[in-house]
């Protein structure tokens, strides 16, 4: 699952991600671009109730509450009746008082439409991913985005990323400056997800631009593209890839 479209799905899984760091003893900031993930699957007969609430209550009472930005997405591969929400999560900080809802409707009205949310909701998760800014594409509003959730080898999590930076990135940048893609993103899921995993999410603005499958072969041709990718699969798994789409109305 790798996705906030406007720093970021997800997310696409997807969209929509990765990681928390590990705290280490010299630690003494969190990442600079860390969000947390909402994960929904809902009753398929309140689908419809869920997303008035978001846009018509919970919406306006997280930017009365200080969210300064959210991005919706809708599975459309992946799991059924499935939307995240990513959020800025900038410190731990954050679960000492009220949060957004709280602060913006008083702690009864908050709780009303929370339970409101609850009756539609089948399952639900949370975890932190870290953005990998240094490795990303700005996708600015992308409607599609393919999210492959990759698990490096163990030990190779560092090159993998390595790679990233010096082989996939740069073919990824002539691809969206030749129009083939629309963004890409790089994220380390952190704190409430599988551990040892990370997300890469290639943006299209429309879903028909994924039939023409890697773009990198567009870049540099079949061959090199071929050595890359199996260059990239001996330093981590596929685990899965997820399709989503930026939920525009749900997104600020």
């Amino acid at each position: 699952m790798g996705f906030p479209w406007k720093t970021c799905v997800v997310a696409s899984t997807l969209i929509l991600a990765a990681a928390d760091t590990v705290p280490t003893a010299a630690q003494t900031a969190p990442p600079a671009n860390r969000q947390q993930v909402t994960l929904v699957r809902l009753k398929p007969d309140m689908v419809n109730e869920w997303l008035d609430l978001q846009k018509n209550e919970v919406i306006p009472a997280q930017k009365k509450g200080g969210i300064t930005t959210r991005t919706t997405l809708q599975t459309v591969l992946g799991n059924g009746f499935e939307y995240a929400t990513i959020v800025p999560y900038p410190s731990y900080g954050v679960l000492d008082g009220q949060n957004a809802q709280q602060k913006a409707l008083g702690t009864e009205a908050a709780a009303q439409l929370a339970a409101k949310i609850r009756k539609c909701v089948l399952t639900q998760s949370t975890y932190l991913l870290t953005r990998r800014d240094d490795l990303g594409i700005p996708q600015g509003t992308a409607t599609a985005a393919r999210t492959a959730v990759m698990r490096p080898l163990p030990g190779k999590q560092d090159e993998y990323l390595n790679y990233i930076k010096s082989d996939l990135l740069p073919v990824m940048k002539k691809a969206k400056d030749a129009g083939k893609i629309a963004g890409y993103t790089v994220s380390i899921r952190g704190v409430g997800a599988a551990a040892g995993e990370l997300t890469t999410t290639t943006y299209y603005n429309k879903f028909a631009d994924i039939d023409a499958g890697n773009p990198a072969i567009a870049v540099v041709g079949q061959a090199a593209a071929t050595a890359m990718t199996a260059k990239g699969a001996a330093l981590a798994t596929n685990v899965q890839v997820i399709v989503r789409r930026r939920v525009a109305d749900l997104s600020f």
